[in-house]
């Protein structure tokens, strides 16, 4: 194994020497690389005193994250060393990091001495550590160190972020596609930012950029593999949508309108919150189609703005207290599913009734079993003295919950089969809008982050939209479109029962198609063959 040791430098030409100096003594180093990010000090003319291998002198400050990517360009390394330029002689203790690298799916955090930290509060440290811990799980105590170790092949594949951003990114990142970190006690030593106007603004741009890096990749908007091109055409496209539903309530009237914008702002605001008390609270996190541990349960926000949204909303009091009871219990129901439902219990409804005749009860069957009854509960207050309408709806609006459910197996299926259902329902009836405008804009809002496997709804969403929209069918088709969207649903369950829809969708061109469209996320490492659950 090689070592490139990457050094991104600021105005350091009294330190930079030392480091150089000491990182050059670290067994398997093949070379030291300093990057001079702009600095008019003569930090690149130090390092070349002091043997550096190869400098790079970049022509503007690009900040650390711009400066580790140039330096990771042109490394030859198996595997690259990042330190700081303020390390001096006690860079040699980094090569305890390199130890802990045995694989190319890992990376070796360095955490400083206790009593080592700056004189700052601990704002941004305290921000960095929480984005970690809300969008990968892991609890971590030097989530700035900028003293790591992993594999070129790694720190490719995921990209570099910008600015001081840098060291969250990697710990993100890598956490994402399955690398296993570990943070190592070491000797390092480095200058503490102290009160000065210099340090106040030090750690105002870390905060910030931390900052800008959780609204960015936790809302699925951007991460550092993504290009900047399609990263400001996913935002495009984001924020066109949620327009473009606030503009079809317009159609209906101006006042939804304007009540699907303050709606759009409330689901924006409360997005991270919600995560927060689904993947942190509750503990919600489980492993995707590619292994990846992602946080689920973040179809909790669509509760949270739905039931609200219904409840005050000029809607007819039938449609309205049929609305509170599918949205309520489906979505609570879901969540039951999400908390206690395990990867080992049955598959599908045959699996469920199956276990159910065995004398064991799954949160599966629960939530089929809750699901019916809300059904027809909303039915009934639809169809009042209608039993044959009764059962019909019951059924439509329980059979398209599970569908949806059937669905989100991939990022962006659920989410895609409830607006095809949406769209039957208001191409039906107009006026469904009034009903389906506030749950839209908040699975706008869900869906950049789902689309990008950043992610997962969970059965609290996937349950929630699902019935929604089956609710908006049974009060917006007549009677014999009603009965054969029922036998169509019976159908596709039956086959579903039968054969994988995933393998389905897979032997199908067209509906592949419409599979990809709109996904984009970091593809395995190292890279596996994906099957079918």
């Amino acid at each position: 194994m090689s070592v490139s040791v990457i050094i991104p430098a600021y105005r350091a030409a009294d330190s930079i020497g030392a480091t150089v100096a000491a990182a050059r003594r670290i067994p398997e180093v093949l070379e030291v690389i300093v990057v001079d990010d702009g600095s008019r000090d003569g930090t690149a003319e130090a390092a070349r005193r002091a043997e550096a291998d190869r400098v790079v002198v970049l022509p503007g400050n690009l900040g650390k994250g711009g400066a580790l990517a140039a330096g990771v360009e042109v490394a030859r390394g198996d595997r690259l060393l990042f330190l700081d330029a303020d390390l001096g002689s006690s860079a040699g203790a980094a090569e305890r990091l390199l130890r802990m690298v045995t694989g190319p799916d890992a990376m070796s955090v360095a955490a400083f001495p206790a009593g080592s930290g700056g004189a700052g509060l601990g704002l941004a440290k305290g921000l960095a550590a929480a984005t970690i811990r809300l969008l990968t799980g892991l609890r971590v105590a030097a989530p700035l160190s900028g003293q790591r170790a992993l594999s070129r092949a790694l720190a490719r594949h995921i990209g570099i972020a910008s600015g001081f951003a840098v060291e969250v990114g990697l710990t993100v990142e890598s956490a994402h596609v399955g690398a296993v970190i570990a943070e190592v006690p070491t000797e390092l030593a480095h200058e503490v930012t102290g009160w000065g106007l210099s340090g106040v603004v030090h750690r105002g741009r870390q905060f910030s950029h931390v900052l800008k890096f959780l609204l960015a990749t936790g809302y699925g908007i951007r991460w550092p593999a993504l290009p900047r091109a399609r990263a400001l055409l996913r935002l495009a496209v984001w924020l066109l949508s949620l327009a473009a539903v606030v503009v079809l309530g317009g159609l209906a009237s101006l006042g939804l309108a304007a009540a699907l914008g303050v709606i759009a702002g409330c689901a924006l605001a409360a997005f991270l919150p919600s995560l927060w008390i689904a993947a942190v609270w509750l503990r919600l996190r489980k492993r995707n189609y590619l292994g990846r541990l992602l946080p689920t349960g973040a179809g909790i926000l669509l509760l949270l703005i739905g039931v609200p949204s219904v409840l005050f909303s000029p809607l007819p009091p039938d449609l309205r207290a049929a609305g509170l009871v599918v949205l309520s219990a489906f979505g609570v129901a879901g969540l039951l599913d999400d908390l206690l439902g395990g990867r080992r219990q049955a598959r599908g409804l045959r699996g469920h009734l199956q276990s159910l005749a065995r004398g064991r009860v799954t949160t599966g069957a629960v939530k089929a079993g809750v699901g019916l009854a809300a059904g027809l509960v909303a039915a009934g207050l639809l169809d009042a003295g209608k039993p044959t309408a009764i059962i019909v709806d019951g059924l439509l609006i329980a059979l398209s919950a599970n569908l949806v459910n059937l669905l989100d197996l991939r990022p962006g299926r659920a989410l895609k089969g409830f607006g095809v259902l949406c769209a039957a329902a208001m191409a039906a009836a107009p006026e469904a809008i009034h009903f389906l405008g506030p749950i839209l804009v908040a699975a706008m809002v869900l869906a950049p982050a789902e689309f990008g496997g950043r992610i997962m709804l969970g059965d609290v969403g996937a349950n929630l939209l699902g019935a929604a929209a089956g609710l908006a069918l049974a009060a917006a088709l007549p009677w014999p479109m009603r009965v054969g969207a029922v036998a169509a649903l019976v159908a596709i369950h039956v086959l579903c029962e039968r054969v994988s829809l995933t393998d389905v969708i897979g032997r199908s061109r067209l509906l592949s198609a419409l599979d990809r469209l709109g996904t984009a996320h970091v593809p395995p490492f190292p890279p596996q063959e994906v099957t079918a659950p």
